[in-house]
């Protein structure tokens, strides 16, 4: 049985794939969810491999058949992965990841390539126009970090002031440099691909759920899950086969391997819908979870064999409806309990819906961070909300969570949406040539 380590600020989805296809999985991360050790073989905390501090030694990193890079690793020492070593990685290699990931650079990279995307500028830059000076930033804008993904660090400034205000207490808080981008009014979706190197696909079109109120949403672009595949009007089909056609364009021009995401805003202002590049994840996605459960593939070994072998899954189809949301902590909290019966996708198969991502007792959850996610499927969009909706009423109730002493709410959430915009009835599926619907879709 080959040993794979997955690495990566949360790599639970990653971890548990790779299981349920066969390989001894090794995982180190940010969290250590009760989910994540229970598909891996050995369990290490990011903290400690990165700062080679109980974690791997040279002999036991040489031992691994491959390594799988998850988030948040743009910047990290991977000295497990130096030399021969990069030879195993399953994917993108670090100074890729660290490329496509700079916003700064993708944004410059677009322009040149003619790719609609958000106008961008350096912190530095506001009010003195990006260039030529039509095309100069007008307010609101979004500040961003150059690296960073989860939406956790954006914020919509409507003046100079709140640019320079949120900029530098957030460079002086985390040391960051922020870029300026114009604020897109839309729909947020993404493209999941795999590619050869020379070859790419996409498999799914998932539609993202972002600073959604009724699941504590720390901000207005935080990352709340997914819901795959994506539905759209029929008579904006097309918008399916351009954010495909960008994608996969883009996943070879910049010679992506494995799995990759490309996120997008629909600006649906106007009769013609466009969709804006937002950003790449060169790496897997947290949609991993429903394009698995709503497709059938299992991404980790069709990524692998997208990496060895050069073979893309020749077709993809939808079978079935899948949504992800994730709970965010509304108040500092101690977790009092413990929800194994409710585990997802940790068995054999596709896995099934449940809540995933799930907190040790005892664990210490500041307001704003991700308490677990909570996972369902159904034949129509509904049912497959509704179930992931049962889970989410039965979380909080299973985990035993407590109010923590020392009461702190997140600022701000109450000018989201809510889940019922999302129980909108869809007439018909619309998916792209390359992604085909089956019953009863």
């Amino acid at each position: 049985m080959e040993k794979i380590l997955a690495v990566g600020y949360s790599v639970r989805h990653i971890v548990c794939s790779g299981a349920r296809a066969g390989y001894e999985m090794y995982a180190a991360d940010a969290f250590g969810d009760e989910d994540t050790k229970w598909c891996a073989r050995r369990y290490i905390p990011l903290e400690h491999l990165l700062n080679r501090h109980h974690g791997l030694d040279k002999s036991e990193a040489g031992a691994m058949d491959g390594i799988i890079l998850g988030s948040g690793l743009e910047n990290a020492d991977l000295w497990f992965v130096q030399g021969r070593e990069q030879d195993k990685i399953l994917g993108n290699p670090p100074s890729k990841m660290q490329e496509v990931s700079n916003k700064a650079w993708l944004a410059a990279q677009l322009e040149e390539l003619n790719i609609p995307h958000p106008r961008t500028c350096h912190v530095e830059e506001m009010g003195r126009g990006c260039g030529d000076a039509e095309q100069e930033l007008h307010y609101p804008v979004v500040l961003k970090p150059i690296y960073g993904g989860g939406g956790r660090m954006n914020v919509l400034c409507m003046s100079d002031e709140d640019v320079t205000r949120f900029a530098t207490a957030q460079t002086r808080a985390q040391g960051f440099n922020f870029i300026i981008q114009e604020y897109i009014r839309g729909r947020h979706a993404s493209v999941s691909t795999l590619s050869t190197g020379k070859e790419a696909v996409s498999v799914a079109v998932n539609e993202q759920l972002i600073g959604l109120a009724a699941l504590h949403a720390p901000g207005s672009f935080s990352y709340c899950g997914n819901i795959t595949p994506l539905t759209l009007p029929a008579s904006h089909a097309r918008v399916y086969e351009q954010m495909c056609e960008i994608a996969e364009f883009l996943t070879l021009e910049f010679g992506l391997k494995g799995s990759n995401g490309f996120d997008f805003v629909i600006s649906t202002g106007g009769s013609s819908w466009q969709p804006f590049l937002i950003e790449i994840n060169p790496r897997f996605q947290g949609s991993l979870d429903t394009v698995e459960r709503s497709t059938g593939l299992n991404l980790v070994s069709e990524s692998i064999k997208a990496v060895r072998e050069g073979v893309l899954p020749d077709r993809v189809t939808m079978r079935r409806y899948a949504v992800k949301f994730i709970l965010y902590a509304d108040r500092d909290m101690v977790v009092n309990g413990i929800v194994s019966d409710f585990k997802a996708g940790t068995g054999a198969g596709e896995g099934g819906d449940g809540i995933a991502d799930i907190p040790p007792k005892g664990r210490f959850i500041r307001a704003g961070e991700p308490v677990a996610s909570c996972i369902g499927t159904g034949n129509t969009r509904g049912e497959a909300i509704l179930a992931a909706m049962r889970h989410l009423t039965a979380l909080s109730g299973r985990l035993g969570i407590r109010r923590n002493p020392s009461h702190r709410a997140c600022p701000g959430i109450s000018s989201y949406p809510p889940l019922s915009r999302y129980l909108l009835p869809v007439s018909r599926l619309q998916v792209p040539r390359s992604i085909s619907p089956s019953p009863p879709l």
